[in-house]
């Protein structure tokens, strides 16, 4: 089943690592190869693992499992957030909470604070307290609210957690497994494959990297709960021709066949990207992994020059 096309990994970018200089030799198999000193990850590889962790994802939700997003990187935040409203689930994208996972009692009873000041608001228990009181009452509103909002409705641990560079999350990651709760984990040439469970090889730099990624993810919740999914799949995926073709050959076949296409698919799917559709922010972030100097003051001519 395809899930997410290779043209919409190229287009967002997915397939650009970090420097070969900054890189663990744990992603070794997800590289296709190096440009400009920029490791290429193999997205044939990412599409197969997509695939994996979709139906593990699909089984989840399906079994009523609830999902958390974690995403405390800037550029995952928004992210993180829209697609865990999306699929009605849970997030934590300002930054992790020490003992989220393992000390999930605690954590409840800062919610629950965070609800009785709440309450003392809208019942007029402000009215009747110091003025001083009232502001430090509200600061500390504001303050869990901002940590908590994205868990306020998680009143039990969740079946699995999504993770945005296991490098930055690594605390989250050490709790789910401590109790055994899968991660799965967009993960780029610079992080180590062996922390996730389910392995998602891609650029966890880039916005719209993030977002066709999680989007894809996030589909698999939705299905399992019957809701209306964002297409990832271009229409000529979505033709079934090859698949007709290998039930008509025994195994051998269908294995050469595979191979020979797939190999056909990598010099096809992996074309020059065009630098011009890129926005200014993925520009400079492409110009930051090739050290390129003064790129943050760079207009975007500027930077498509430099980065040719």
């Amino acid at each position: 089943m395809t899930v997410v096309s290779m043209s919409y990994l190229l287009e967002a970018g997915v397939h650009f690592g970090h420097q070969t200089k900054r890189w663990n030799p744990k992603m070794k198999e997800y590289i296709y190869n190096s440009r400009d000193d920029i490791y290429i990850i193999d997205l044939q590889k990412t599409v197969a693992k997509m695939e994996e962790a979709y139906e593990a994802l699909n089984k989840i939700a399906a079994e009523g499992g609830k999902v958390l997003y974690v995403g405390t990187k800037k550029q995952a935040q928004e992210v993180c957030k829209e697609e865990a409203e999306r699929s009605n689930m849970y997030y934590m994208t300002e930054r992790w909470l020490g003992g989220t996972l393992t000390n999930f009692k605690t954590i409840r009873r800062r919610v629950n604070r965070l609800e009785e000041i709440e309450k003392m608001e809208k019942d007029g228990t402000f009215d009747r307290l110091p003025k001083k009181e009232v502001v430090g009452l509200k600061k500390e509103y504001e303050k869990l609210n901002k940590n908590l909002c994205g868990i306020r409705e998680m009143t039990k641990l969740p079946q699995a957690i999504i993770i945005v560079d296991s490098t930055k999350e690594y605390n989250a990651i050490r709790e789910a497994k401590k109790i055994g709760i899968p991660v799965f984990g967009l993960i780029d040439t610079n992080c180590d494959p062996d922390d996730v469970d389910y392995v998602l090889p891609g650029n966890d730099d880039a916005v719209r990297s993030i977002k066709v990624v999680l989007g894809s993810l996030t589909n698999a919740i939705i299905e399992a709960n019957g809701g209306t999914i964002i297409d990832y799949v271009s229409e000529d995926d979505k033709k079934p021709i090859k698949e007709k073709t290998f039930a008509k050959k025994d195994k051998k076949e269908v294995k050469e066949t595979k191979e020979v296409t797939e190999k056909e698919e990598i010099k096809e799917e992996k074309p020059e990207l065009d630098l011009n559709i890129l926005t200014v922010a993925e520009l400079r972030d492409l110009a930051k992994k090739k050290e390129i100097k003064g790129y943050s003051k760079m207009k975007k001519e500027e930077l498509i020059e430099n980065l040719k």
